[in-house]
């Protein structure tokens, strides 16, 4: 449209190329600006979690990731935690034991948004989140009351904190007569 209208205002002859050369760039320009936008749109949705659905994103993820009753996949599993795939060895033996198939989800009972240094106090990386939660059974009993832990949000995305998966592998892990750390946890 706007070289039509270029075309039509240009002289014909050697004027009319010129004047037509000298807007050329205007469409290019249009499509550098608009992807630029784009670009810039996508990255600041990303930076950081909306807090406007941090509550209920934290409740799916923590209800997702202890329904072992209904998901015992260890894939699925690992990707719903905090370097996940160095744990890859401790989830399978947690799926396993006697005590997975008695978790059917959560009850998340406060998700508190932590500042940038009470998640390096708790040992998270920032921006993380404390969780209060109940671990529940099949049925909705409440299995193991009053829990805490954390979430991080990674990659445009909360997950369970490692720390937090630690703690509770430890259990499986000594519920099985083992000793020790699960394999990818901490010693200390």
């Amino acid at each position: 449209m706007i070289s039509q209208q270029l075309d039509a205002a240009a002289p014909v002859g050697p004027t009319r190329t010129r004047a037509r050369r000298r807007w050329a760039w205007i469409p290019a320009a249009l499509a550098v600006t608009a992807l630029s936008a784009a670009a810039c749109s996508s990255t600041s949705s990303s930076t950081g979690p909306n807090p406007a659905t941090t509550q209920a994103d934290v409740q799916k993820l923590f209800n997702s990731f202890f329904n072992l009753a209904a998901d015992k996949s260890v894939s699925g599993k690992t990707a719903e935690i905090q370097d996940g795939s160095t744990l890859t060895v401790a989830a399978g033996q947690a799926l396993n034991s006697s005590l997975a198939a008695s978790a059917g989800g959560a009850t998340v009972h406060t998700v508190t948004v932590l500042s940038d240094s009470a998640c390096a106090a708790a040992k998270v990386p920032s921006p993380c989140a404390a969780v209060k939660y109940d671990i529940l059974g099949p049925g909705g009993q409440v299995l193991l009351p009053n829990s805490s832990g954390y979430a991080v949000y990674i990659n445009g995305k909360w997950l369970v904190s490692k720390t937090t998966i630690c703690g509770l592998f430890g259990l499986f892990y000594q519920a099985e007569g083992n000793t020790g750390t699960p394999p990818g946890c901490p010693t200390s």
